[in-house]
């Protein structure tokens, strides 16, 4: 046996690292009792070590590790795929809702929000000024601009008299380079060749509250914000109001936080409340389901792949029934998820109720079920990882004395499959 395993060592290739391996020692325990329980019932058997079915068999139990390791990985509490959350909004139009961190335990389980009014900001629109005259003489004018609590003293240049067209669109230009947190733009007036400057506030205002102003220094005469027209005030600053599950609120913006965790911005109002739910994020759930029907269905395609290449397949045709056994019986199960079973044994996505499932919980049901689908694969993968050689085809010498409390072969199974993968457990 030594030259089997030494002959191994130099013949396979490194191992590939598992992410996910047993490490608590309740599972190493209960690992190492099935692994005794086995070899007292293991006979003793010839097998043929041919590399096609080295490849087969290590094949079948790197695989089934993996399948354990990516279970583990949905279902492990500390990093489990499901732990990610997300939201989904029932009208996106009305508003949209963010988490900003992943802690979600102070927010309510239902939140529901009724947007009855928009926050507005401060739109001042200016006079209309005929575009071919030449209104505002040459000249510095000072002025002072004051924008929430900063005052700001500007002072604009009128180089030559030009023509109002070019005044109002250097205007423009010189406050939106001379002053954060408001946008200058220019707006066709309502008659032809008439134009007027558009002033629109970055920042949002409580209901009657001014958020920015201009003011003419008290030793100029000429009056560039009457010219303009600056502080016609078009549109009045105010709150959103709408109703958080039946209280009402108002704020300065339409974007705002619940328990510093949810950040939500409004975007039009509705009759109807809108509701938010927390959910975990389908696309970490959906990587994690994809990942695991990978290599799920890559032991499928090791089982048939055996079947196609030798005659006696009966090892590979027994692991392949048991796996579309379990399918048959958890069938309906796995419908629910959006998880559909082919004909040969694989199992296929079905997008939309796939990620339904992911939202609503059903997925997350079928990875954690103790007595599911998912944890009848877990338990299977683990016998394959224990004893790969029971799908491989073998020739019987004797069966072990069950009926003796002394048995002659305590550690066959590890004769025959540990020393071939001890390196994997």
């Amino acid at each position: 046996m030594s030259q089997v395993y030494n002959y191994l060592i130099e013949s396979y290739q490194p191992n590939r690292e598992i992410n996910y391996r047993v490490n608590n020692r309740n599972e190493l325990k209960r690992v190492y009792n099935n692994i005794v329980n086995l070899s007292k019932r293991s006979p003793l058997y010839k097998i043929n070590l041919s590399k096609e079915n080295q490849d087969y068999t290590i094949g079948i139990k790197e695989t089934a590790l993996v399948i354990q390791s990516k279970i583990g990985i949905m279902t492990d509490p500390s990093v489990s795929g499901f732990k990610t959350k997300a939201t989904t909004v029932s009208n996106q139009e009305v508003l949209s809702a963010v988490l900003m961190k992943e802690d979600t335990d102070l927010l309510p389980e239902l939140i529901s929000i009724s947007v009855q009014g928009l926050a507005l900001a401060q739109v001042n629109k200016g006079r209309e000024l005929f575009l071919p005259s030449r209104g505002l003489p040459s000249g510095s004018y000072e002025f002072r601009a004051n924008v929430l609590d900063k005052s700001y003293r500007l002072s604009f240049n009128q180089t030559d008299r030009l023509e109002n067209k070019d005044t109002i669109h250097n205007m423009a230009d010189f406050l939106n380079e001379s002053l954060p947190g408001i946008t200058a733009t220019v707006e066709q007036g309502s008659r032809q060749e008439y134009s007027k400057l558009v002033l629109t506030s970055d920042y949002m205002g409580r209901s009657g509250e001014r958020t920015f102003s201009f003011a003419e220094q008290d030793f100029f005469q000429e009056s560039i914000i009457e010219f303009f027209g600056l502080n016609r005030m078009e549109q009045t600053p105010s709150s959103a109001e709408f109703e958080l599950n039946g209280m009402k609120k108002q704020t300065a913006s339409n974007t705002f936080s619940i328990e510093n965790t949810l950040q939500i911005t409004l975007h039009r109002t509705s009759e109807e409340p809108i509701g938010i739910r927390i959910v975990p994020d389908k696309l970490q759930v959906m990587k994690g389901v994809d990942s695991f029907l990978h290599t799920f269905n890559g032991l499928i395609h090791i089982a048939k792949e055996r079947m196609s290449e030798v005659e006696e397949h009966f090892g590979a045709t027994k692991l392949l029934n048991e796996i579309k056994g379990l399918e048959k019986l958890y069938k309906e199960e796995l419908e629910s998820c959006g998880l559909k079973v082919m004909e040969d044994g694989r199992i296929d996505i079905e997008e939309a109720l796939a990620v339904q499932a992911s939202e609503d919980g059903g997925m997350e049901s079928l990875f954690t079920r103790e007595n599911g689908f998912i944890a009848k694969v877990r338990e299977k993968a683990e016998a394959i990882t224990i004893n790969p050689m029971e799908y491989l085809d073998k020739t019987v010498v004797t069966y072990p004395d069950l009926t003796k409390t002394a048995y002659a072969n305590p550690y066959m199974t590890s004769m025959y499959s540990g020393m071939l993968f001890n390196s994997y457990c």
